[in-house]
């Protein structure tokens, strides 16, 4: 047993205490690891030639009484934080982001009920053991489970502390990284600095940030290793043309080696120009304004070759994803194939429909169901942010039953409501053991799904998850239909129309009686290029207004076209008389055009002879020769052209009128 005297431990005691006191519960502490205590007169002093108290101890004891003391005494500023605290670094040490072993299936586990919105759930444990062989068992990952925001906001976080260690590597070399050194020292928690990246990043996504910081990241440890072979040490920021030159002749051996990255310096490029209007970084022109950089990428680019689209799907894969909605064994695997559906007659990208808000259903006939969502990939651009951009889904498919109405009652059935507002994602990635998680189902488990839904057909291993947005569009231009048509279909704005078609849900009334005439001419058993040698649905530039009187946005057209309402030439605007004289004449040109084409669809299927003898009295049958109108306007220069034609019919009605 150790000897140490109480007298030294009393001072120890209070050299450890902040108040200077003697705490009893130290000695406690001592007794516990085993030291011994005598107890020394107090006048009784050191030895002089020692220099030493009259104490033996061992290391071991001292290293652990010392250790105590300073466990119980010690006063910590509670603006200290260490750097796995701090909110800036949480989305690195967190431990959420360990990685978990595959489970079977590689489907989801059931997870503790969490403060997101709770899902009805049923009860599909036997359904899915009785169906081992579903699709969806294969194609859903367990990766953890986050709703949307609450994924978005960890990403984003994740991605400023990438940032934020990027600019801390030369604090100078940027003029925000200076704001944010500043924002450090006044707040040590990283708050205000992590708000400062939040702002210069503005509405960029969180895949758009990992991205950028991933290439700049692999650009710093190539030139650390670069300059660590040399034997001295450079920081990678500010950039310096020769560095980057360097750099780029690395990633061309590269290439050459692993046989890909051919567009790694021109993504390196991309992200220069980010930071440069992001974090102001130094350097960062002399690199965009180098020839020789420019030109090194657009070769290396051009190594890459054609680029592989994800190929559209054909009539038997689109009646594949039919048949298992209405036969499928699995529930589950009816709900995934009425989704790709909706996705696909909507022409929406998967990741569109990760956040719905909300949907309006018109059961009519020519109806649609609408869905309305703020979450897509252009929403960040101006004032995009702020308008629900409406994905229209028709009625009718390439088949005649009665489809959307049955994937409404089975979505119903599994425990979700289509009702609800905000929707949340269309499709949340199901559970092995019933129910559905809160996140969104991702891109990569819906393409290997959809795959999976169409094992079997013809090219099923080549579709990915943007097969479904390009399918009706390359079935129009299969069609005929023109380029102005396919842009509204597609939510591509165009010089012509402009975003306000897309965003506008009126507007886009015409591009989708087009889409529904060409679906009903499938139906009937046309081919794709039959309907565009026959001119069934010609293309032209959408009208500038809404549909004239008597023909709805969802109902048919009238027989007998309505004309326009005549004015009072007194009271009336010679430039509004004009524009809504172009429009009526482009009306009533698009009534007779859908009226050949109702007719056509009629006689194809049998309807009586009567109806088509009455509107071939009306107008001729075959109206091939209207596209070709020379009043068509199919252009910005024909619209002036036909407005100042209008015009000058006003003002010499006016004269005449005097």
């Amino acid at each position: 047993m150790d000897l140490i005297e109480v007298e030294d431990l009393e001072d120890l005691a209070r050299h450890q205490s902040p108040d200077s006191g003697f705490d009893a519960d130290l000695l406690d502490e001592a007794h516990d690891d085993g030291v011994e205590f005598i107890d020394q007169p107090a006048q009784e002093s050191c030895d002089p030639n020692t220099g030493t108290n009259a104490c033996i101890v061992d290391k071991t004891d001292w290293a652990l009484t010392v250790n105590h003391a300073f466990e119980r005494h010690r006063a910590l500023d509670p603006a200290m934080k260490l750097p796995w605290e701090q909110p800036s670094m949480q989305g690195i040490f967190h431990n959420s982001l360990g990685l978990n072993l595959p489970q079977v299936h590689g489907i989801a586990l059931e997870l503790p009920a969490t403060k997101n919105e709770d899902r009805n759930q049923i009860s599909v444990s036997g359904e899915v053991e009785a169906c081992a062989d579903a699709a969806f068992l294969s194609a859903v990952k367990d990766i953890q489970d986050l709703d949307y925001f609450e994924n978005k906001r960890m990403q984003t976080d994740l991605a400023c502390a990438k940032w934020l260690d990027i600019l801390s590597m030369n604090w100078s070399a940027s003029a925000i990284g200076q704001q944010v050194c500043e924002d450090l020292r006044s707040d040590p928690t990283g708050e205000l600095a992590n708000e400062t990246l939040k702002a210069c990043f503005g509405t960029k996504s969180y895949s758009t940030l990992l991205k950028r910081a991933g290439s700049l990241k692999r650009f710093i440890l190539w030139h650390r290793d670069h300059y660590l072979e040399r034997g001295f040490s450079v920081d990678a920021i500010p950039l310096h043309e020769p560095d980057v030159w360097n750099y780029f002749r690395h990633l061309r051996d590269s290439r050459i080696r692993d046989a890909r990255g051919y567009t790694g310096p021109a993504t390196f490029l991309e992200t220069v120009r980010f930071t440069k209007f992001t974090i102001a970084l130094r350097g960062a022109d002399d690199i965009l304004e180098s020839r020789r950089l420019q030109g090194f990428a657009a070769i290396e680019k051009r190594e890459k070759g054609p680029t592989h689209q994800a190929p559209p799907m054909e009539l038997e894969h689109l009646r594949r994803l039919h048949s298992v909605l209405l036969g499928a064994d699995s529930i589950v695997d009816k709900v995934g194939a009425g989704c790709m559906l909706l996705c696909t007659y909507a022409r929406a990208r998967w990741s569109d429909l990760r956040f719905i808000h909300h949907v309006e259903i018109e059961s009519k006939r020519n109806g649609c169901l609408v869905l309305y969502t703020t979450e897509h990939k252009t929403s960040a651009v101006g004032e995009k942010k702020e308008q629900y951009l409406p994905f229209v889904v028709p009625w009718d498919g390439v088949t005649n039953e009665n489809w959307l109405q049955t994937f409404l009652d089975l979505y119903q059935q599994v425990g979700l409501n289509i009702h609800k507002v905000p929707l949340g994602p269309l499709l949340p990635a199901p559970r092995s053991g019933g129910g559905f998680c809160a996140r969104p189902l991702t891109t990569s488990e819906a393409a290997a799904w959809l795959r999976g839904l169409l094992k079997g057909t013809s090219n099923w291993e080549s579709f990915r998850s943007h097969s479904m947005k390009a399918t009706l569009l390359d079935w129009c231009a299969r069609s005929g239909m023109d380029k102005e048509v396919r842009s509204v279909l597609g939510h591509h704005c165009s010089a012509v129309s402009g975003s306000e078609v897309v965003y506008a849900r009126h507007l886009q009334a015409r591009p989708i009686r087009k889409l529904m005439m060409l679906l009903g001419l499938i139906r009937i058993g046309m081919g794709l290029e039959e309907i565009a040698d026959r001119g069934n649905i010609a293309g032209v530039t959408p009208a500038a207004g809404t549909p004239g009187p008597g023909f709805g946005i969802h109902g048919c057209a009238a027989r007998t076209p309505v004309l326009p309402v005549e004015r009072v030439q007194a009271e009336a605007d010679p430039v509004q008389d004009a524009v809504e004289g172009v429009q009526d004449h482009e009306d009533q040109l698009s009534i007779k055009e859908e009226m050949n084409n109702a007719a056509d669809i009629d006689s194809s299927s049998g309807s009586d002879s009567e109806s088509s003898s009455t509107s071939s009295d009306e107008y001729p049958k075959c109206l091939r020769c209207f596209p070709n109108d020379p009043g068509r306007v199919r252009s910005r220069e024909d619209a002036v052209e036909a407005l100042d034609k209008a015009l000058e019919r006003v003002r010499k009605a006016r004269r005449s009128a005097r």
